[in-house]
């Protein structure tokens, strides 16, 4: 009404219903659609068979998935399509990681620790009290010295 015709092109009009758009609706990243239509253009990336495009997608996605579930367990795996002395290659043997010792535990030591804190933990002592009368039954004229022993042998697989 005031400004004449050629003065509105889209972006003029599309900041005038915009504002009415917030007012009613809330702010826009509550209902903004940009992340999954970029997902979605990620998705399709994956299809290779256009007359199956949903099974394409899964496949690949599966596979996708797998390999770097895979990746995260081995222990230095080649990696695909990266060079070898990247940056942040060169970034593992900087001065903050010159100092730290990586210390190994035998076997026993954890083993002595996780009984520790299962004979320190409340839901688990019914369960110790019932192992230790049972190896208690299994051996009657043994002492309680021994039966604690026998119990912390046997308790943990």
């Amino acid at each position: 009404m005031f400004f004449p015709t050629s003065f509105f092109d889209i972006m003029v009009h599309l900041v005038v219903h915009l504002v009415r758009e917030v007012r009613l609706c809330g702010p826009m990243y509550l209902r903004w659609m940009y992340p999954v239509e970029q997902y979605m253009k990620f998705l399709k990336g994956y299809v290779k068979n256009h007359y199956r495009p949903e099974a394409s997608m899964i496949e690949r996605y599966i596979a996708e998935e797998s390999i770097e579930f895979c990746s995260e367990y081995m222990s230095k795996p080649n990696l695909i399509g990266l060079p070898a002395n990247s940056w942040h290659h060169r970034r593992s043997t900087s001065k903050c990681l010159r100092d730290v010792n990586i210390v190994s535990k035998s076997r026993s030591k954890v083993l002595q620790a996780h009984l520790y804190i299962l004979n320190n933990t409340n839901e688990v002592i019914p369960y110790i009290e019932a192992h230790k009368a049972i190896v208690k039954a299994n051996n009657p004229r043994q002492a309680e010295k021994w039966v604690l022993m026998e119990h912390n042998r046997t308790f943990m697989p």
